[in-house]
């Protein structure tokens, strides 16, 4: 079990249009895709309890990914619904995973292999679970990527 890098950071943004404005048209970074997504699938895999969000990964280069998500239906909170998570690649998502519940690390999801979700996703295994202080960690296996 090895941990093999950073794969993306995804963060939870207000407006996605408005996002893209910054992260896209001023900075210059290229959109690989925009997806919008209201499959049971996502539930699982975030546990978030709404149903649909939007989301834009965004090429940073070396195979990496910033990911942004809107959630329209979720209930805003001041400031916006902002937030982040950082997913990190593992050769062995299901030992990893393993060994982080049996440990006590609350997990959000159980490995769920990735299918309609774009040529960089289908086949990729992922997985939610949260570090000491909340913040939310993707565990990633790129089985499917070539």
């Amino acid at each position: 079990m090895k941990v093999r890098g950073i794969d993306h950071v995804g963060v939870v943004v207000a407006d996605l249009e408005r996002s893209l404005r910054f992260y896209r048209d001023l900075l210059g970074i290229p959109v690989l895709q925009v997806v919008d997504d209201d499959s049971d699938q996502l539930r699982e895999i975030t546990g978030w309890p709404d149903r649909r969000v939007l989301i834009a990964d965004l090429d940073l280069g070396d195979g990496r990914l910033l990911e942004l998500i809107e959630r329209p239906q979720a209930e805003r909170r001041p400031g916006g619904d902002t937030g982040m998570h950082v997913a990190i690649v593992v050769d062995d998502i299901e030992a990893v995973w393993a060994r982080l519940t049996e440990a006590g690390v609350p997990a959000r999801s159980r490995p769920v292999t990735l299918h309609d979700a774009g040529p960089r996703w289908n086949g990729v295994a992922v997985a939610y679970v949260s570090d000491p202080d909340g913040v939310t960690v993707e565990l990633v296996q790129a089985v499917g990527r070539g």
